[in-house]
């Protein structure tokens, strides 16, 4: 249906508010129409929303909202990969650098990327973006402004992702307005995109709302005596459910996010209930005293105060998400929470508290701390709690500090913010959790035990169910079950032919079990679909390489490099092709110092340039590329053996034997390290 002047159409659109929709604007047909539609109007309300985190929370970087210091202490060290990172303004542009220096200071690794956006207020932190074609990856540097300092972006700590963290779908729409994503390419958007979450997040699209105050027919003569405008929503008037769902929408984190069947991210409209979309899974050990950046919600469920106001208690209790939080003042909040708790009901005799007028409710009720998955950061926890002097035994702002948390499996729970008939399908979407959480979290394989019987048992109910059909397919997948994944994902390509996940997975599967020209079919028409899937393009050059056809293994190669010119991964298949197959040195070396200045530990590209030096006859070269793999590695049976070999011909029949004693000590069946060691003794 579209919103067109035909009268058959109104008839049909205003017959949804006897039906399914509260609001007009929730069809699916109904578009948004831009923040710039809104403010035309509403300019007061746009000009504070704009100051606000949500308002300021993507933009281009310019001197007019810098906020960092570029002069001194920027640049930060990360010792547990031994690289520089930089931040600096050059010809009016903002960039970051990485680069190495060897023992003697001389730089010998440097890699810079321009900086396209910044993600995040500032209030707390700012992280940036770059864009190559479209995709969008984050940088190795954030700054931290209560701290006033450099360091290494969240979670960089734990995993140092350097210049390839992708900017994902849900990612970028819980920092942005939605920004026309790419089906199937992980972290492509459409250029230009959105700057800031706009008006329409969290009122719904805007079309219908703009034309009921311009056009000039009887289109909303029907709906003008009704007490609401029911072509725009406005949260406050929604149920407590659908309320709390425009800001659960992204400040309801969770450990894993189970999307309906055939839902997405940006499926989400105002005046839905969240679980219409999504259900939200957090571990059910997690401490009470464990708050995170985005966990709100799940924090403000533990409070007696909202437990307790049988629905009155909301986000927009105390949130007016129109003004930033930092030009509220503290008598803003006490009057919030002087409305429930009278004054004299108190406690003010007690000495160590200060219930006296004026004083600070939210500094002892909503205890400020270091969130646990972002350093430097100091946040108001979301948990009012009566006991004041409780204080978290994990706010402790170190990501190290969890790192072992999933060394034991944990238990998933539906995260669940009201009391509603039971979900036929949360067996299922508990399964696809399990192997989401698997995949992403911990690969520990409790979890894939705990997925396939809520998974089959809920394809045999639902055998409809598409996202069971795929998440059962890649269970058995992950579990090495690959004639049963591939009777399953056969199944639900048959459902859905446009599903390039699933092409994806089931030719994964006729991978591993060895049937290549099914796994070459399944590949293709997945690229089919998205075209530019780089990491696909690399895993279908892979089984043509392996299969020896190798005209159409570099064809494909090639056709990643034209989207992603700096993939160290493809550029290393490109030089390790060109070396073996090719017999062509010259292109070898080419792809593979290109594929190091992108990643210069990446030990399949050093052994690979260290295999080239010695089939061209530089050995001193080739033995200097090997121990560099071995200090990355000191167990790399490959660059042992090799430099076995160099120290064999260079007669020095001691170190070859210690590198094959290595070998072995790691690995006591390696043949070719036993019949060279018993060669070497035998002299």
């Amino acid at each position: 249906m579209k919103c067109t002047d035909d009268s058959d159409d109104r008839d049909k659109l205003l017959s949804k508010l006897h039906e399914k929709y509260y609001y007009l604007n929730l069809y699916e047909d109904i578009k948004y129409t831009g923040t710039e539609k809104c403010v035309s109007c509403h300019n007061d309300i746009g000009e504070t929303f704009h100051h606000t985190g949500m308002g300021s929370s993507l933009y281009k970087p310019e001197a007019g909202n810098e906020i960092e210091i570029y002069e001194k202490d920027n640049i930060i060290y990360d010792g547990k990969n031994d690289l520089y990172y930089e931040a600096y303004r050059k010809d009016g542009n903002y960039f970051q650098r990485e680069f190495r220096k060897d023992e003697n200071g001389n730089l010998i690794h440097s890699l810079e990327k321009k900086v396209d956006y910044i993600i995040g207020s500032g209030f707390n932190t700012r992280s940036y973006l770059y864009q190559d074609n479209g995709f969008f990856y984050e940088m190795p540097m954030s700054w931290f402004t209560e701290k006033s300092k450099w360091d290494l972006s969240p979670g960089y700590q734990r995993l140092n992702l350097r210049f390839r963290r992708e900017i994902n779908q849900e990612c970028m729409n819980c920092h942005n307005s939605y920004s026309g994503y790419f089906e199937f390419s992980e972290n492509k958007f459409k250029m230009p995109i959105a700057e800031g979450i706009g008006c329409e997040r969290c009122h719904g699209p805007g079309e219908l709302h703009v034309r009921r105050f311009t056009d000039k027919d009887n289109f909303f003569t029907a709906i003008e005596s009704d007490t609401i405008d029911r072509t725009i929503v406005n949260p406050a008037d929604l149920p407590l459910e659908e309320k709390l769902s425009v800001c659960f929408q992204c400040h309801l984190q969770g450990d894993v996010r189970v999307f309906t069947d055939g839902k997405k991210q940006s499926d989400f409209r105002p005046g839905m209930k969240l679980s219409d979309v999504k259900t939200v899974f957090v571990q059910d050990d997690v401490s009470e005293g464990d708050f995170k950046i985005a966990s709100h919600a799940e924090r403000m469920f533990l409070s007696s105060c909202f437990k307790n106001s049988d629905g009155g208690m909301t986000c927009l209790t105390c949130h007016d998400p129109h003004v930033t939080v930092g030009n509220s003042t503290k008598e803003f909040f006490n009057n919030k929470c002087l409305g429930c708790h009278q004054q004299n009901s108190l406690s003010p005799s007690k000495t160590n508290v200060d219930h006296k007028a004026g004083s600070n409710c939210i500094s002892c009720h909503m205890k400020q701390g270091n969130t646990s998955d972002i350093l430097h950061v100091n946040f108001t926890d979301h948990w009012i709690r009566k006991k004041t002097g409780v204080e978290s035994d994990k706010i402790s702002g170190d990501e190290n500090s969890q790192a072992d948390k999933s060394v034991i499996p944990v238990t998933l729970k539906n995260f669940e913010f009201t009391v509603n008939e039971k979900n036929k399908n949360s067996g299922l979407e508990l399964g696809i959790a399990y192997v989401i959480y698997y995949e992403t979290k911990h690969p520990h394989q409790e979890y894939l035990k705990r997925a396939q019987p809520l998974l089959e048992a809920g394809v045999k109910t639902d055998p409809e169910n598409r996202s069971a059909l795929y998440y059962l397919g890649s269970a058995y997948y992950l579990d090495n079950k690959y004639s049963e994944s591939v009777n399953i994902l056969e199944l639900l390509i048959a459902k859905d032919t446009g599903n390039a996940e699933a092409f994806i997975r089931l030719g994964a599967a006729y991978e591993k079990s060895g049937n290549t020209q099914k796994a070459i079919e399944s590949y293709e028409k997945a690229l089919n679909i998205f075209p530019e899937n780089v990491k696909l393009l690399n895993s279908l050059g892979n089984v043509y390489y392996s299969s020896g056809k190798i005209n159409e293994a570099v064809e494909t190669y090639k056709r990643g490099i034209k989207i992603i010119k700096d993939n160290p991964i493809i550029l290393t298949n490109l030089g390790d092709i060109s070396l073996y197959k090719l017999e062509n040195p010259d292109a070898a070396f080419n792809y593979l110092n290109k594929a190091l200045e992108y990643d210069p530990d990446k030990k399949e590209t050093l052994n690979n340039l260290g295999n080239a030096y010695l089939i061209t006859g530089n050995k001193n070269e080739a033995e200097k590329i090997f121990k560099r793999v071995l200090k990355l590695d000191a167990n790399n049976a490959l660059a042992l053996g090799n430099l076995a070999v160099i120290y064999e011909d260079n007669g020095n029949k001691n170190e070859a034997v210690k590198m094959l004693k290595k070998i072995l000590e790691n690995d006591p069946n390696d043949k070719r390290a036993k019949e060279m060691l018993s060669k070497l003794k035998g002299k």
